[in-house]
């Protein structure tokens, strides 16, 4: 059978090169556009009508089991690519198809599944293939990527619908009428030429679909094209079909398409709509029709949207749909900054805090960096500790102003500026331990306390309306930032400089609208329910729960986090989503943490995690000798 094509050519193929392939230096005429009709129906129709062939589809589970033996080819948006795949899919798209498999970017050396959102798109892919390429078997995934992975059935989902509210019972067919066969021309001399030049032209065109509702007023401007059996046509088959759209006509599969056959019965001044049971073989007439110059549209999700619930067969259900693994595009600097910055938020060390007592304790086995304004840190600071601040602690380091021989302790204001500092040294210096001083230089002395008595008591309780609603099932996946212009041996250094040349990101909840954010709440479940041991109430509304040291690593919820929104992160105090948006940012994404935590959200709720006068001490302060 996949000889089809070639055998089909022959003849013509002869009549081309009496046509156009002589020694002789005459010019040679272009085709007739009626020549170039018959070219194309003749190279087309047999596919059209061949039920072993058309519309080809392959389901998910056949293609799992044997994914070795295909390449397939994904035609839906690079973001949607990007965030998840069939492992070893190839991107394309229905404009760059041809010079993607003709610049061998995408093999053709073996048999070619085309997968889209919903099988629709494909169609036009798959019938493209079949007239270009008939030594390989072509198929279309059945119902698309909805059928290969759980998460993304949305689009069948909400288009099974009962649209059709009077189902018409009328054979229609009688009313049928000839037209004459419809013309193009694209310019070519011979005529092998044509199916060529007119399939590339289809896809060019992109995918011709309208949905019921673009047409559901003003049918009769429609040829409506009803393209299954004629029992289920009149409502009297097994498939559970109440009927048809009023007007429509009966064209039989792989009956009625031919040259011989119904074709002459479609107008050439008139719109077509064409619909099946799901919209994956109507795509395929469609782009059949407009390639012999008809103008075609599929109806989107066919029967399944018109009358999804009295169907017994040829309907999606969760049944379809399976579970199986989607790879996601990861660039090789996107992973040289994720691999250890993975490993870091979800190891042992983050955030990685030290009490002021235990310093004090040991205060000479530790180097001090302390990134407070010089003012302040003239005016009193730990004794022996050394001022820098973001942007120029590496330079520090390799100037030796900050000496490396011993663990850092970074100190700030509150803990969440130093937070910054202490994963940046962490990704750099594996062979020191670096800690950030908790509650920063409140916790050192109580003359310092001044940031979080500001931010905490009567201003503490700024969530006048927590939420318990469980967020999560609203997730979706997202591609991972591609960091371009980096390489990947130097990307870790290069973005640990960025990011501490931006500085703390930090807003206050007072200060934004979190409807302006894709909110992580990063703290256990069940305190993001309200049910745990703190006392938080809930969480902010619409926030989603990301697990700490369980959630930010490329194989776990990373992929969860959008590309064209802010992510705004809070934790408890702010200490840790510091270094959760430090990590973020150095990823690309455009994230935040929220000053202070959920002791500025619901502070008299808390009976952990907590800022209180306790925390304080009164350990020395030294002043800058001034000269």
């Amino acid at each position: 059978m996949r000889m089809r094509w070639s055998l089909l050519l022959l003849p013509l193929l002869a009549l081309g090169l009496t046509m156009g392939c002589s020694e002789s230096t005459t010019p040679v005429d272009t085709l007739t556009p009626a020549e170039q009709f018959d070219a194309m129906v003749a190279a087309a129709e047999t596919y059209i009508n061949d039920d072993t062939q058309c519309p080809g589809v392959m389901a998910a589970t056949a293609l799992q089991a044997d994914l070795d033996n295909y390449t397939v080819i994904d035609i839906r948006s690079e973001a949607d690519y990007d965030a998840g795949h069939i492992p070893g899919a190839y991107h394309s798209s229905l404009g760059t198809l041809l010079a993607d498999l003709g610049t061998r970017a995408i093999p053709t050396d073996q048999n070619i599944v085309v997968a889209c959102y919903t099988g629709q798109t494909a169609g036009h892919a798959k019938i493209a293939l079949e007239m270009l390429y008939p030594a390989i078997d072509i198929f279309s995934l059945k119902f698309g990527m909805a059928a290969w992975n759980e998460t993304l059935t949305a689009k069948w989902d909400n288009n099974c619908k009962d649209e059709l509210t009077n189902p018409d019972q009328t054979d229609e067919n009688g009313n049928l009428t000839t037209h004459d066969f419809p013309g193009f021309d694209t310019g070519v001399t011979n005529v092998d030429e044509v199916v060529p030049a007119r399939v590339a032209w289809m896809l060019g065109e992109g995918f011709k679909a309208k949905s019921f509702d673009q047409i559901k007023d003003n049918l009769d401007d429609y040829f409506i094209m009803n393209y299954f059996g004629q029992a289920d046509y009149l409502g009297q088959g097994g498939s559970g079909v109440p009927g048809h759209i009023p007007g429509a006509f009966q064209f039989t599969p792989y009956a009625s398409l031919g040259n011989e056959q119904m074709l002459n019965n479609l107008p050439t001044e008139q719109d077509i709509v064409v619909y099946c049971w799901t919209g994956q073989h109507s795509s395929q007439v469609t782009a059949y029709l407009n390639m012999l110059g008809y103008t075609a549209f599929s109806l989107k999700f066919g029967s399944n949207y018109l009358f999804h619930s009295d169907l017994t067969g040829h309907k999606w259900s969760a049944g379809a749909t399976n579970a199986f693994t989607l790879e996601n595009t990861v660039t090789a600097p996107f992973s040289g900054m994720a691999t250890p910055g993975g490993a870091y938020v979800n190891g042992g060390t983050c955030p990685g805090v030290i009490l002021a007592t235990d310093l004090q304790a040991d205060l000479e086995n530790y180097t001090v960096v302390d990134i407070r304004d010089a003012a302040d840190y003239d005016a009193g600071h730990i004794e022996g500790a050394i001022n820098s601040s973001l942007g120029t602690l590496l330079a520090d380091i390799d100037a030796g102003t900050i000496p490396t021989d011993q663990d850092i302790v970074v100190a700030c204001y509150s803990g969440q500026t130093a937070g910054i500092a202490k994963i940046a040294l962490d990704l750099l210096y594996d062979d020191i331990d670096i800690f950030s001083l908790k509650w920063g230089m409140a916790s050192w002395n109580s003359s310092l306390t001044g940031p979080w008595d500001g931010k905490t008591g009567a201003n503490g309780n700024n969530l006048g309306n927590p939420s318990q609603d469980d967020e999560n099932s609203n997730l979706t996946r997202h591609g991972f930032p591609k960091l371009e212009g980096y390489d990947a041996a130097t990307v870790l250094e290069e973005r640990v400089a960025w990011m501490l040349a931006e500085g703390l990101q930090g807003v206050l909840y007072a200060n934004i609208d979190p409807d302006d954010y894709f909110i992580v709440n990063y703290f256990g479940y069940d305190d993001y329910m309200g049910q745990g041991g703190s006392g938080v109430p809930g969480h902010i509304p619409g926030a989603y729960q990301f697990t700490p040291a369980a959630s930010l690593e490329m194989d776990q919820m990373l992929y969860n986090l959008p590309l064209d929104e802010q992510i705004l992160v809070y934790c408890w105090t702010g200490q840790t989503s510091a270094q959760i948006t430090g990590y973020l940012r150095m990823l690309g994404y455009d994230a935040y943490s929220l000053k202070f935590g959920s002791n500025n959200l619901f502070y008299d709720d808390l009976t952990g995690h907590k800022w209180s006068a306790a925390q304080t001490n009164d350990f020395p302060l030294v002043p800058t000798a001034l000269p």
